[in-house]
């Protein structure tokens, strides 16, 4: 699997890379991550951020040359991608996934039922600790809310389902569910009711806190499911 070589006129130019950013990836080591899975990390929050938008193709070439890197990590990095839903490979041709209306139900009828799952578990194992922790994100989504920066918001948002799964300490749920989550992030530019999420996550924490676990699985289940919705109602086209 490759992308394409062809170097083709008008195509969209990739995000800036730092010097800093291109440091990193040559950077080796101990307990360095494979620079597969760096390359993959960064197309990945190019992804997540809109900076790569949907339907936009890529080519081997031009990433090699941004990043600063030979082309076999690119597209080892893209095959990782397409296992996490991210891009499509179809022949020599690599796209950012486009927003499909029927594959974004799908993703979010699936997240309805296993971020449900999470956030009983969670509750049912819930320490006050992690009681603590999860009632910390929210007063960090709070404020970044009040302050008007959505894109911090919706970061905090992301870390208290992440943190939610952490709780439930069960590994398999929680392989399962990372890509996805990364998925719905990327769709979360769609939603403009930053004030309905939060004050739905304030539930689900309440909920999962206080030990609460079919509650929390109701709340957390509704909560997808609104976003969905959303999600799906604001999509263009």
């Amino acid at each position: 699997m490759e992308f394409s070589a062809a170097v083709v006129p008008g195509h969209a130019p990739l995000p800036a890379v730092s010097p800093g950013l291109r440091g990193a990836l040559h950077r080796c080591g101990p307990g360095t991550p494979p620079l597969r899975a760096r390359v993959r990390d960064v197309l990945r929050e190019w992804i997540v951020e809109g900076r790569l938008a949907p339907g936009m193709r890529l080519y081997e070439q031009d990433v090699a040359a941004a990043l600063g890197i030979s082309r076999v990590p690119i597209r080892e990095a893209v095959r990782l991608l397409e296992s996490e839903g991210y891009v499509e490979v179809r022949g020599r041709q690599v796209r950012v996934r486009s927003l499909d209306p029927v594959s974004v139900a799908h993703l979010f009828d699936v997240c309805e039922t296993l971020e449900a799952l999470a956030a009983r578990q969670a509750a049912r194992s819930i320490t006050p600790a992690g009681a603590r922790r999860l009632r910390e994100l929210l007063e960090i989504g709070r404020a970044g809310l009040a302050g008007g920066g959505r894109p911090v918001s919706d970061g905090v948002n992301m870390s208290l389902h992440e943190e939610i799964s952490r709780l439930a300490a069960n590994e398999v749920l929680d392989g399962v569910l990372a890509p996805l989550r990364g998925r719905v992030q990327c769709l979360l530019r769609h939603s403009d009711d930053g004030h309905r999420i939060f004050d739905e996550h304030a539930a689900i924490t309440e909920a999962v806190a206080t030990g609460d676990a079919e509650r929390a699985a109701e709340l957390a289940a509704r909560h997808m499911r609104a976003t969905g919705q959303e999600i799906l109602a604001n999509l263009p086209g």
